[in-house]
């Protein structure tokens, strides 16, 4: 009788709409120019909500109305991705850039772009990188600076570029595609940071279709978190939440040379704090009570440097009962990340029953841990 082969690659965790990951992340939207991706939530979100509005900034707000008690839960993700904008144009049709966001130049050699004129025309570029071929040691170990790499769009002088309408101040974008991995539960693209934070509000309220709820369930796509955290303020203004839930993603380091102390396909990560806020203690605790009771893993993260959307949220107004839920991506801020199904799936779940549960009771304990 022959022994029947144990399967060691998994099937896909949980319920996704793979159409709308791809749509949501191949979207070009760097910040202050998210309006192609704030279509994309506004697209999704129709249907979902009771009311879609923005504020003056450009985030997208969607609004599904609770019991009618008034009180507030935001769930906010930012839809700005990291980029950049033209700086110069040389006489050869040569492009330097001034970046959005934070880049590492190691990353950008050779990569592709896409370069998006004021009238919505997109052309493909690619980051120069000079051939290894006789070039000295001091050179290929250095990591070049962002002033001295340059966008070749396949052009021969600056004037073919004008006449494709690309000029000074265009937005440029990662240029990759959403792919499945070999391993379905891994999922590669672009501006996962943040688009995932988007999909998670949006499937938050696919969960809470027909469902009831006490609070009023704010999906905010909030704009320009890569360059200060901007639309997090003046969105938090337009809203005034009780509760808010910023979505983001945090450093996975389960790789080679990482530290495997944040790792992707865990279930549920909560920032206890990063550089711009502390995450309130009895939010985080109700959250892991949750996950407790679902059985779904929980890990807390630590994050010394950056921030998120929670460092405006949390210290408006009198104070704003705030959290942020992460899900852990491997390399970040480039043109490929990788994030997990296990991750996105469980938190989704985990916030749909929180926003089931929420109502005045279950917020003055919240509110009472810090009292």
């Amino acid at each position: 009788m022959k022994k029947e082969e144990k399967k060691i690659l998994k099937d896909p965790y949980g319920d996704i709409d793979l159409e709308m990951f791809r749509e949501f992340t191949e979207a070009d939207g760097i910040s202050g120019c998210e309006k192609e991706a704030s279509r994309v939530m506004k697209k999704w979100m129709t249907g979902l909500v009771d009311e879609i509005t923005y504020d003056n900034l450009g985030s997208i707000i969607g609004v599904k109305k609770g019991s009618g008690s008034g009180l507030k839960l935001m769930l906010a993700g930012h839809i700005d991705e990291i980029g950049f904008v033209i700086k110069e144009i040389d006489d050869n049709g040569f492009i330097r850039v001034n970046t959005i966001g934070g880049w590492w130049p190691h990353v950008l050699l050779a990569q592709p772009v896409t370069v998006t004129t004021s009238e919505g025309k997109k052309y493909h570029g690619v980051f120069g990188a000079a051939a290894p071929h006789g070039m000295p040691a001091d050179a290929r170990n250095k990591v070049m600076e962002i002033k001295d790499v340059f966008i070749d769009m396949g052009v021969s002088s600056k004037e073919e570029l004008e006449e494709m309408g690309i000029c000074l101040g265009d937005m440029i974008t990662p240029r990759s595609n959403f792919e499945v991995m070999n391993n379905p539960n891994f999922l590669v693209a672009k501006a996962w940071d943040d688009r995932i934070g988007a999909l998670i509000a949006v499937d938050v309220l696919k969960g809470l279709k027909g469902q009831k709820h006490d609070f009023d369930i704010y999906a905010v796509g909030t704009v320009q978190e890569e360059v200060g955290l901007r639309g997090a303020k003046t969105a938090t203004y337009a809203i005034k939440p009780d509760v808010a839930i910023a979505l983001d993603v945090t450093i996975a380091s389960d790789y080679p040379g990482g530290e495997n102390r944040i790792k992707c396909g865990v279930g549920v990560t909560v920032e206890l704090f990063d550089a711009s806020h502390l995450g309130h203690r009895g939010l985080i605790k109700y959250v892991e009570d949750i996950c407790k009771e679902k059985k779904i893993d929980f890990q807390l993260e630590q994050l010394k440097g950056g921030g998120t959307d929670s460092g405006e949220i949390n210290k408006s107004y009198d104070g704003i009962i705030n959290i942020t839920m992460s899900i852990p991506s491997r390399y970040c801020h480039s043109h490929h990340t990788i994030i997990h199904r296990k991750d996105y799936v469980d938190t989704v779940d985990v916030i749909t029953e929180l926003c089931k549960r929420l109502n005045k009771e279950e917020l003055e304990k919240i509110r009472s841990y810090n009292r």
